[in-house]
């Protein structure tokens, strides 16, 4: 049962590593946006209110946790022959990392008021999270095939 929380525990950082890259940059856009709001005046950003701001940092950050909580899940809990299978594995955290980016999706048309560039970017990206969550399969595996004596794939 180690093993599969030694999995769990790297899912979770690797789930805070994803999120945080969106929810920090939106923080640096909300910080840009309120500078240029009290230099200026109000710009009609959407940002400038500090609800959907918040609502974009601390919503991509609690998709990252989601993301890598599930992936962490399913391989503490899969079939060792699927975990450590390498093109199995990396199927599964591609489809996993892909699939549930799209509430990366959600928090942007919230935080963004429906706007369609950022909308545009949450679909670029999930893929792009598909394809990071493969290659760290291996890394967040590890501990349990290594556990079961078994070579990585």
């Amino acid at each position: 049962m180690g093993t599969s929380r030694a999995v769990l525990r790297r899912g979770l950082v690797f789930g805070l590593r994803a999120g945080a890259i969106p929810a920090g940059v939106c923080a640096v856009l909300w910080v840009v946006t309120t500078v240029t709001w009290y230099l200026y005046g109000p710009g009609g950003s959407t940002l400038e209110d500090p609800a959907p701001a918040a609502v974009a940092v601390l919503g991509s950050l609690a998709v990252g946790v989601l993301i890598g909580a599930a992936i962490g899940l399913v391989l503490a809990y899969a079939p060792l022959r699927l975990v450590a299978s390498g093109p199995l594995r990396t199927l599964v955290c591609f489809l996993l990392g892909g699939t549930l980016s799209s509430g990366e999706v959600v928090v942007m048309t919230e935080a963004s008021d429906s706007g369609y560039g950022p909308i545009f970017v949450a679909l670029l990206a999930m893929p792009v999270v598909g394809a990071v969550a493969a290659a760290r399969s291996r890394d967040l595996a590890a501990a349990r095939i290594g556990a079961a004596g078994r070579p990585l794939t």
